[in-house]
């Protein structure tokens, strides 16, 4: 497609007419009212022998400066931007193309319209709203301008002799006469106006009609999109016709009898191995809630004999606190009658004086330091059973 566009492009550019100045062709289309506003201004310097008013002039200058500016947004030079600017326009015809191609049957084209990119790129050429008022806006501008200028020039008649009633009056009329020149003026700028526009308004067409026939195989016609989908429709037919065919043949009916066969062979053995896992996974699930059953009876014992354990040893550990407190307390008496008897050994020491009585007191200290040691360590092993 794109070599297809490449060369249609080349050929339209073979196509392309002779180029033409635009700064001639506006003074081609200013020729005109330059001339008769000229002939005008030498009629009022009093070159030339007739009268132009001042208020006259004035108007007609002001027309011939809205001729300037409305002239190039004539048809005529309109036409000649379309032909100088040929490289451009291919330029944006090939992004066009480009945007809106569509493939139908094997073949890539643009579903765009043409006339509606030639629409959008003319308004880019020149303003149509100019163009549509142009022709009437010089013949308006004209007669408003002959009534200012006999506004301007009419006298009040308020003479009372016949002699200034007839000045006045031949004023009022060489007023008049000066006031239709600005009408002519303008009617004569709308008929060159128009017989330009009409020109290059040909002249556009024309080269429009020959970009259009060159550029033709880029574009999808109506009448192409509806035989493209006919043939597209006839293909699609041919198609089922052909698998209506290979439907109805005994071949495919025979295949397609033994891929059933071995499709339900194939479920049915996909049903067997799924029962027997499911099986296989409840005899599992089975084992494994009997293995947590028991091992839930053994933890239940566990913790029966954990209590028990934990009871008998708050028990003794009460019996081995008791235990102490009275051996404390026995202990405490021993002291006292350890100390008694001391006491006692001591003053009978005392009174007797004899050795022997000393080795007797001697010894029973000794057997009473044995026992207040012995007393000690059972007291030291209870606090380490504790």
């Amino acid at each position: 497609m794109q070599e297809t566009m490449n060369e249609t492009l080349q050929n339209l550019a073979t196509l392309e007419a002779p180029k033409r100045n635009c700064a001639l062709v506006y003074l081609k289309l200013i020729l005109l009212p330059t001339v008769a506003y000229l002939y005008f201004l030498l009629g009022f310097l009093g070159i030339l022998h007739f009268k132009v008013g001042v208020h006259s002039i004035i108007l007609i200058g002001f027309i011939y400066i809205v001729s300037l500016i409305f002239a190039k947004h004539n048809g005529e030079f309109g036409a000649c931007t379309f032909r100088r600017s040929s490289k451009e326009f291919q330029a944006e015809l090939h992004e066009y193309v480009s945007k809106n191609l569509m493939p139908i049957g094997g073949q890539m084209k643009s579903n765009a319209s043409f006339e509606n990119f030639i629409d959008t790129y003319a308004k880019g050429i020149r303003n149509d709203n100019y163009a549509s008022v142009a022709a009437s806006i010089f013949p308006t501008m004209g007669i408003l301008g002959t009534f200012i200028s006999i506004a301007l020039t009419l006298p009040d008649f308020s003479s009372q002799s016949a002699g200034a009633l007839e000045n006045e009056i031949s004023l009022l009329l060489s007023g008049v006469g000066t006031a239709f020149y600005v009408s002519i003026y303008g009617i004569l700028l709308s008929l060159w106006w128009i017989f330009f526009e009409k020109r290059g308004l040909s002249r556009f067409d024309r080269d429009v009609a020959r970009v259009q026939n060159a550029t033709a195989a880029l574009f999808w016609t109506k009448e192409e999109i509806e035989q493209a989908y006919l043939q597209e429709n006839l293909q699609n037919f041919e198609r089922i016709g052909k698998m209506f065919e290979r439907l109805s043949s005994n071949d495919f009916f025979e295949r397609l009898g033994k891929s059933i066969e071995t499709k339900f062979k194939l479920f049915d053995e996909m049903l067997s191995l799924e029962a027997t896992a499911v099986k296989r996974g409840a005899e599992h699930i089975k084992e494994g809630m009997e293995a947590l059953s028991r091992s839930q009876d053994r933890q239940r014992d566990l913790a029966v004999i954990h209590e028990d354990i934990l009871t008998k040893l708050s028990l003794f550990n009460e019996g081995t606190t008791s235990l102490h407190v009275k051996l404390m307390q026995s202990n405490e008496v021993m002291l006292k009658t350890n100390q008694e008897l001391l006491r006692t050994l001591q003053e009978t020491h005392i009174m007797q004086g004899d050795s022997t009585a000393n080795e007797e007191v001697e010894s029973l200290k000794e057997s009473l330091k044995m026992i207040d040691a012995e007393t000690e360590e059972i007291i030291q092993k209870m606090d380490a059973l504790k």
